[in-house]
């Protein structure tokens, strides 16, 4: 009984195997197969799909087997370029399921026919059926650049060509009368193509479409663009001071072309942009580096072509030490003679300027101002104040005698701006300028603007109630 049990048990195991074996290794009963569009014109390109599928059209992902492509209706029809002898074998890669796009076109007219056998067995098979017409008279197909147009002009030598005409047809693209492209349209009617290596100057595109027989049935009009490489240039460019003290503040003015869309100056590897300030004139400011030394200006152009222009080493910013030795004092230097008599002399000693250095930052922010103080220099005779712009360099706000500047809060955001303190002071050597502090962050626009909204209906409030006591 234990035996009739264990035989049964296996038995129904093996049938359970057999049967998932049998849906895992399905085999190909025919194939689907698909044409579109399901109406098209004498060499108009279509889409071929063919699928591997079982009885209950299902695809078999694992079909590997070489199918037999051709029409039985057309046998002049042309097929994918990819078939070999008419044949096409599928790949692990195509999971049953191949496509050939723009892969098949009739060159006659009525109802046509694709035919697909298994080059094995014949007895898998599958077809397709579409409806082909005339492809009308030479000359009647409508066909149009959509980009670029007529007249453009481009800082590039490359440009992206579309078009539009009748879909699934040969297309070729003409450039400048001697170079020729061999488009197809698409299932919209759309052909492109990236021209690269056009000529300075102007450039002409012509495109024609053509029917099964390669005749042209429509062309456009020459379109032209114009390549213009050239044209930016530096006519100037200034330092103001064009030698500074390190951490300085100095200007910057480039004359160049007008309009420009981007300009810039490179120092020290610090990127320097530039504003138009006038037709041309092109304006900057910035710090000098914290290290002495000679350092290389970069310029850099670009227009609204998008045309580039980077000049190297166009000029030179010079920055000195602050505390370089420029004060002499006279020394004594006693010196003996052959005779044996004391011989006095005066000898310059160097002595280094005082750096003017800015200490003690203090910020007291109030309601309706912001009040920036530091410790008063002795031998200051005024302080100047300056601004951090939205380019990354400084303004110069005011000059203030005492080591104090108050700023007035205003506008209805909360807003901050970095301000900066340089001492000026004077020795027997002239006027100079000491170090720059480090930045202060101000609040420059109110805290919050409910402050407002709440004073004025307190004051409201005040009002109506004094109105009604009265």
């Amino acid at each position: 009984m234990k035996n009739r049990f264990l035989i049964a048990l296996l038995s129904s195991f093996t049938s359970l195997f057999l049967s998932v074996a049998y849906v895992f290794a399905a085999e190909v009963d025919h194939f689907e197969v698909e044409l579109s569009p399901k109406n098209a014109k004498v060499g108009e390109s279509l889409d071929l799909t063919i699928k591997a599928v079982d009885k209950n059209n299902t695809v078999v992902t694992d079909y590997n087997g070489t199918v037999l492509i051709f029409s039985n209706s057309n046998p002049d029809a042309s097929m994918p370029i990819i078939l070999k002898d008419s044949t096409y074998k599928f790949q692990e890669a195509d999971q049953g399921v191949v496509k050939f796009e723009n892969g098949v076109k009739f060159t006659k007219a009525g109802k046509q026919e694709i035919n697909i056998f298994d080059f094995e067995n014949e007895k898998i098979f599958g077809k397709d059926e579409v409806t082909i017409s005339d492809s009308g008279s030479a000359g009647k197909q409508e066909i149009e650049f959509i980009s670029p147009e007529n007249g453009l002009t481009i800082g590039d030598n490359r440009i992206k060509v579309s078009g539009s005409t009748v879909k699934n047809h040969k297309v070729k693209l003409i450039v400048n009368g001697t170079e020729n492209f061999e488009l197809t349209s698409n299932n919209n009617g759309i052909f492109e193509k990236e021209v690269e290596n056009l000529k300075s100057g102007e450039n002409t595109f012509k495109a024609q479409v053509f029917d099964s027989s390669s005749t042209v049935i429509g062309e456009t009009e020459d379109i032209k663009i114009r390549v213009e490489q050239n044209g930016l240039s530096i006519r100037s460019l200034k330092l103001i001071p064009e030698e500074v003290y390190t951490e300085g503040p100095y200007s910057i003015e480039l004359i160049s072309s007008t309009g420009l869309k981007e300009v810039s100056v490179v120092i020290n590897d610090s990127v320097i942009v530039l504003k138009e300030d006038k037709e041309g004139l092109y304006k900057g400011n910035s710090f000098a580096p914290k290290t002495a030394g000679t350092y290389k200006v970069d310029v850099n152009l670009v227009n609204d072509l998008g045309h580039k222009l980077n000049e190297l080493g166009v000029t030179s910013l010079k920055v000195k030490e602050l505390s370089a030795p420029i004060k002499q004092e006279e020394e004594n230097k006693k010196e003996t003679t052959s005779t044996g008599e004391l011989n006095v002399s005066k000898e310059p000693i160097k002595k280094e300027r005082d750096p003017l250095k800015i200490t003690g930052l203090k910020l007291v922010e109030l309601k309706t101002k912001s009040i920036l103080t530091w410790d008063k220099l002795e031998k200051a005779k005024s302080y100047n104040v300056y601004k951090k712009n939205i380019s990354g360099g400084i303004d110069l706000i005011t000059t203030v005698l005492e080591p104090k500047f108050e700023v007035n809060i205003d506008g209805d955001k909360v807003k901050y701006d970095d301000f900066y303190v340089r001492a000026n002071g004077e020795d027997e050597d002239g006027a100079y300028e000491g170090l720059l502090s480090d930045p202060t962050r101000i609040k420059t626009g109110p805290e919050l603007l409910i402050l407002l909204l709440v004073s004025l209906f307190a004051a409201g409030l005040f009002l109506f109630f004094r109105g009604k006591k009265a």
